[in-house]
Formats: structure tokens, C-alpha cells, sequence
């Protein structure tokens, strides 16, 4: 639609609105997924960015871990998504949109110990299906509440596990889907 493509003119942002996001992909991408949103498209994902030739503020993190997660990827998914979520409370939008913020797998609990064949720096944790997080909000979600717990050292979850089929059924949920379809 036209509403559709003019929610792509991220230039009529206001400074301060560009630099709540972030001026960087994802920032920008989370704030067209809000335009996008007022727009009416239904279904929107944001892709967290992989800057060719690079590792940079990728969350594959075999090295680097402390470095990348301070200094690039927290930042980048701190600002954008809680504000891409804060924007769209204001907008009330978020009773009616849920964000869903959740990656493939977790890190391994160990730093420097490989776990699926892959080489680790010291400061470097690997691939780990068994125990990782997700950031679910909107659409009725009760705001500022944590579901399950992991043992300490984030290797198994301990209490209420979540399957990712059931994470699959929440999104169905929203969108008045029956899991069971």
C-alpha cells in the first residue's frame, strides 16, 4: 500500500526519535518496523545486522564476548527494541502488536570451551540449544514479568521451561490463530 511505503521515509523522524533507536541498522530497523506497524502491515521482522566481511555487532560471539556484548550488540538491542516497544505503548500500539525478540540458541555457560566443534578464544562461549532467553512483549503480555528460571550458571532451565513450539503457539495466539491448526 502507499501507507506502506511511505513508512520507509525514515528521514521524517525527528533527530531525537532517530537517536532514541539508534543510528545504526538495527535502531533503523526497529523504527521502520514501528512505521510499518502504524501503517498497518500486519507481520513485520526485524533482522539483527551482519556488517559484511566482519564479525562486527554480530552475537556470534567464539571471541570477544565481554567486548562485543558492552560495546556493540547490548547497546544496539537496548535502544532499539526498548524503545521500538516504548514507542509503540505511546502510540497505543502495543496492546495490539506483540514483539518478540529471540535468537536460534544461547551461549555455552563455559567461556574458551567448545562445545559443537567450533574454536573459542578465552573470552569467547559457544553454541548452546539448551537454555537461552527471550524477550516477549505486547499483546496482553503482563508487563515486567519473568517466566522460568535457569540454574546458575545458565545451563539448564530449573523452573517453567518454555519449548519453542510453545513460544510458536503464544505468536499464534496473537495473530487468533489456533496452535493446534
Amino acid at each position: 500500500s502507499g501507507r506502506a511505503r511511505e513508512a520507509f521515509a525514515l528521514e521524517q523522524e525527528s533527530d531525537k526519535t532517530r537517536e532514541a533507536y539508534g543510528k545504526n541498522t538495527f535502531g533503523d530497523s526497529c523504527l521502520l518496523a514501528r512505521r510499518l506497524v502504524e501503517a498497518g502491515t500486519r507481520v513485520v521482522e526485524v533482522i539483527w545486522p551482519k556488517v559484511a566481511n566482519s564479525d562486527n555487532h554480530s552475537w556470534d560471539t567464539h571471541k570477544d564476548l565481554t567486548k562485543r556484548i558492552k560495546t556493540q550488540g547490548g547497546p544496539m538491542l537496548d535502544n532499539g527494541l526498548s524503545t521500538l516497544i516504548s514507542d509503540l505503548e505511546d502510540r497505543g500500539l502495543l496492546d495490539e502488536t506483540l514483539v518478540v525478540a529471540v535468537g536460534e540458541f544461547g551461549r555455552s555457560p563455559q567461556k574458551g570451551v567448545s562445545t559443537s566443534g567450533n574454536s573459542n578464544s578465552a573470552d569467547g562461549r559457544d553454541h548452546w540449544p539448551y537454555c537461552y532467553t527471550s524477550v516477549v512483549a505486547g499483546a496482553g503480555i503482563k508487563q515486567g514479568y519473568v517466566h522460568g528460571k535457569s540454574d546458575k550458571t545458565g545451563s539448564a532451565p530449573v523452573e517453567d521451561p518454555v519449548h519453542p513450539g510453545e513460544l510458536l503457539a503464544t505468536i499464534y495466539h496473537a495473530f487468533g490463530i489456533d496452535s493446534e491448526t
